[in-house]
């Protein structure tokens, strides 16, 4: 996608994470307002499961217990609501915080929720298609090679596709093509925003939380580190969005997805 110059955008990597940090510690008093109930409500969900479902580590296949749907459902419906307002938080003006704050799971949140699952359906059949496609040209014996460039396009696609959920976050009408469209020239860049960095941040976080030896306690503050890193990791996205919108649609139509149109497409879903 070019601008009405001709010009491609190319995301600002560093300038966007730090950014995102920068804008959470700036409006720490509000983060902490709007987002840590739901963190800790988060983290002790996943303690919880492991807790009482705990994984057989001698167990060649991990064994899923029914009961764990409850806390994975729940789980993912919280994350959606934190999801959505965090992009909410990170685009809209302050005066639009508390209105589009968590709130029940309405509409928009149900787009996201569809939006997320279309883009892992679409990043799903690329992987399997790419990797069983790849082993019948090389072989079997060099499955770790096809595995590799499966993985490594499925994130560049996930990675592009995703710039569409701020979006609609927001209540704005979208759809993969446009997502594929702004995302043009930035497939690398928006990689590193929604993989590498996260992944970086959380990592220390996971291998505590997955550590045998380690306490409930050490456990749950390990879920807290996750999600708290996750929280930085959407308002990146949230950053780069805009700045790929600014740069090819202008001051004026960046500032169409502001309208708070959540506060009337949520209302027949609130409880």
């Amino acid at each position: 996608m070019k601008s009405r110059l001709g010009l491609e955008a190319e995301l600002p990597v560093v300038d966007i994470v730090q950014e995102a940090v920068e804008l959470l510690w700036e409006k720490r008093v509000d983060v902490i307002r709007m987002f840590l109930p739901a963190i800790l409500i988060l983290a002790a969900i996943d303690w919880a499961s492991q807790h009482f479902f705990p994984g057989d580590a001698e167990a060649e296949v991990p064994v899923f217990h029914p009961e764990q749907l409850i806390f994975v459902l729940a789980s993912v419906v919280l994350s959606i609501l934190m999801a959505t307002a965090c992009h909410r938080f990170t685009l809209l003006p302050k005066e639009g915080w508390n209105a589009n704050a968590i709130h029940s799971f309405g509409r928009n949140e149900f787009r996201y929720l569809l939006r997320g699952l279309q883009i892992a359906v679409c990043c799903v059949v690329v992987f399997f298609s790419v990797m069983m496609s790849l082993m019948a040209l090389v072989g079997p014996e060099r499955a770790i090679f096809a595995v590799a460039v499966a993985v490594m396009l499925m994130l560049y696609i996930w990675s592009r596709l995703s710039i569409t959920l701020p979006e609609v976050a927001l209540g704005t009408k979208s759809d993969l093509a446009r997502a594929w469209s702004i995302s043009k020239g930035n497939g690398s860049r928006l990689v590193v925003v929604v993989w590498v960095v996260p992944i970086i941040m959380a990592l220390p976080f996971w291998l505590a939380f997955m550590a045998e030896d380690a306490s409930g306690l050490l456990n749950y503050l390990a879920a807290f580190g996750i999600y708290l890193t996750t929280l930085v990791g959407l308002v990146m996205l949230s950053l780069s969005y805009r700045f790929l919108l600014d740069f090819y649609e202008g001051e004026e139509q960046s500032q169409q997805p502001q309208q708070p149109q959540s506060q009337s497409d949520d209302s027949s879903f609130d409880a």
